[in-house]
């Protein structure tokens, strides 16, 4: 991961900060069983930052595998640099020596400033506090450089050695994501809906969740047989399982996109067509009442989340960059889906929704819905049954995804270096 720079283009940590990242890599070795050496001694309990010539002491927590400093603690002993600290759901804002900094629980990215930065292990919440890694610390709030690093040797030959940035000099590149390595292949996360005890929307002769499941798993079939593609499912048989569960078994995968695939319903038996659905603000009343009827599970004390609680976690999701994406992917998914109907449906278009299934998601990966088509009329369930209409489903929304991934590739991937 790269580091993130300050004023000048230096590192901002200290070297007594220096002193406790060694420290917490060494306690991770011990705790990872690796060897740390016979002098290896019992983690540290807290976590040094340099600020304004003095040195600050904060204690740390270890409920999971990595140290962490709640904001509380930190906002306390470092007012000065840290204020202005508001809590917003899963969401923190803060003033970080001045600039705006913006948080969400079990996301490795942060906003700070305008520029998006990743850290190596998530903030979360525990025990009503939100806790920021020790590496936040360490890297972001300690002001103190660290001298210029001599020439080394590597595998690839002499690197050259590292020299002060003017402060003319442009800052690094953002660092990006995992999925836009051209190396990596990317973890598609499919969400066939419904399930078990509940059948989502009733056709003439169907139900929905054996009509997603069916496409959902012709959808892995296809991805599985293109190279770059893990597909993962978050249900394979006729199970039950909960849109928090859902969400959760993507982020635990580390999945690179989510697509939750789901069928419609209309009173009017007329209504045709499919549609892409990315998170976001219900447009429409139609739009409002379909998220509330899926955001539903199949008994009222099942409800996972009503329009107004998304519509209200979503003031903060403006600054994510896979709101955008899911918006963009949603488009290819659209198109795609569009040239294999060849007319016969009606084109829906892309739209947005406050459904709760793609809220979690939407924290790590860009994430939408497809809505393949209506049930409640007899042409599309019959379509949407037969083989040949599963099969051409599954490959648009195939042929979306390598499509997309190919788009990626093109506006972030580095350019490959150039050999002599």
């Amino acid at each position: 991961m790269a580091v993130e720079r300050g004023g000048g283009g230096r590192d901002r940590i200290g070297a007594r900060g220096r002193s406790a990242v060694a420290a917490a890599v060494a306690a991770l070795a011990v705790l990872c069983g690796i060897p740390a050496g016979i002098h290896a001694q019992t983690p540290p309990e807290t976590v040094q930052a340099e600020v304004s010539g003095r040195t600050v002491s904060l204690p740390v927590a270890r409920h999971r595998a990595y140290p962490a400093v709640a904001v509380a603690d930190l906002a306390l002993a470092l007012e000065s640099v840290l204020d202005g600290v508001t809590r917003n759901g899963v969401f923190l804002h803060a003033r970080l020596h001045g600039e705006e900094v913006a948080f969400e629980a079990e996301s490795p990215f942060f906003r700070h400033g305008g520029r998006a930065v990743q850290l190596a292990n998530p903030p979360y919440e525990e025990g009503d506090a939100f806790w920021l890694p020790a590496e936040f610390v360490t890297r972001w709030v300690s002001e103190e450089p660290p001298p210029v690093a001599a020439a080394s040797e590597g595998e690839g030959g002499t690197a050259p050695a590292s020299t002060p940035e003017s402060p003319s000099s442009p800052p690094p590149a953002d660092p990006l994501p995992d999925r836009v390595d051209p190396t990596a292949p990317w973890r598609v996360i499919i969400d066939p809906g419904h399930g078990g005890r509940d059948p989502g929307t009733l056709g003439g002769a169907s139900y929905e969740k054996d009509v997603v499941l069916a496409i959902a798993r012709r959808l892995y079939e296809e991805l599985e047989g293109r190279e770059m593609f893990e597909p993962h499912m978050t249900r394979e048989t006729d199970v039950y399982v909960d849109l928090d569960e859902r969400s959760q078994f993507a982020v635990d995968r580390a999945g690179d996109l989510f697509v939750s695939i789901h069928a419609n319903a209309a009173g009017d038996e007329r209504a045709r067509g499919f549609e892409t659905i990315f998170l976001g603000q219900a447009r429409s009343e139609e739009a409002r009442d379909v998220a509330l009827r899926e955001n539903r599970g199949p008994e009222v004390d099942d409800a996972a989340g009503s329009p107004s609680d998304v519509q209200f976690i979503l003031a903060g999701l403006d600054r994510t960059e896979n709101l955008a994406e899911s918006r963009l992917f949603a488009g290819f998914v659209q198109n795609s889906i569009r040239r294999a109907r060849r007319g016969g449906s009606p084109d829906r278009g892309v739209i947005q929704g406050p459904w709760w299934v793609l809220l979690g998601a939407l924290v790590r990966m860009p994430s939408v819905i497809v809505e393949v088509g209506f049930l409640s009329n007899d042409e599309e369930e019959r379509f949407l049954n037969g083989a040949e209409g599963q099969e051409a489903i599954a490959r648009a929304i195939a042929d979306a995804i390598a499509a997309y991934r190919a788009d990626v590739l093109r506006r972030y991937a580095p350019a490959p270096e150039s050999g002599c």
